[in-house]
């Protein structure tokens, strides 16, 4: 398998929708990014960990990850090797002895910041999911692929009311598909 290296370089809250969150990850050359949706409480550990402006080392996360690395001599990475009813998975892997754990992809990206864990993604899967990258963008366009099932139904109910019958066929149409597989 071949692996795309990800760096993380922003988070932004989706409007319209409370709670949930956008984080934005670039190949190292900036040509390509993706989006991982993100739960309130994510946000909140980026946002927070923003404010302390690198002065996060008394955070839980960071020390648990401090006593860890100071003492094991184990080596990590995380990857990101597929795509789920709408939500990425991945795992952190332990080199050392060749075991992985499954974790959410936005607590992957959170682990990655904080502990300086790189970050990868399957090439292909990437090259499929992402879209290019315009550091000067305003909005992120999040692909239909990576909206869990109940944001889907959600934005279903929300496209007919709104009379919006193409979009609500294109909504429709996806989870009739993730239904089918």
């Amino acid at each position: 398998m071949s692996l795309t290296l990800l760096r993380f370089k922003g988070f932004s809250e989706i409007y319209g929708n409370d709670g949930l969150g956008l984080l934005v990850l670039t190949t190292e050359d900036e040509t390509r990014q993706l989006s991982v949706v993100c739960d309130r409480w994510t946000l909140r550990q980026f946002t927070l960990r923003q404010r302390l402006g690198g002065k996060g080392e008394v955070l839980l996360p960071e020390v648990l990850w401090t006593a860890i690395s100071r003492y094991t001599d184990l080596s990590f990475e995380i990857r990101i090797t597929g795509l789920r009813d709408g939500e990425w998975v991945a795992y952190l892997y332990n080199m050392a002895l060749q075991q992985a754990l499954r974790l959410r992809a936005s607590d992957a990206v959170l682990l990655s910041e904080i502990a300086g864990i790189p970050l990868y993604i399957d090439t292909a899967l990437m090259l499929r999911q992402s879209v290019p990258y315009d550091g000067n963008a305003q909005q992120v366009a999040i692909p239909i692929t990576l909206i869990t099932s109940d944001m889907l139904k959600r934005a279903l109910e929300r496209a007919i009311e709104e009379e919006n019958y193409e979009q609500a066929s294109q909504l429709r149409d996806e989870l009739k598909r993730r239904e089918e597989s």
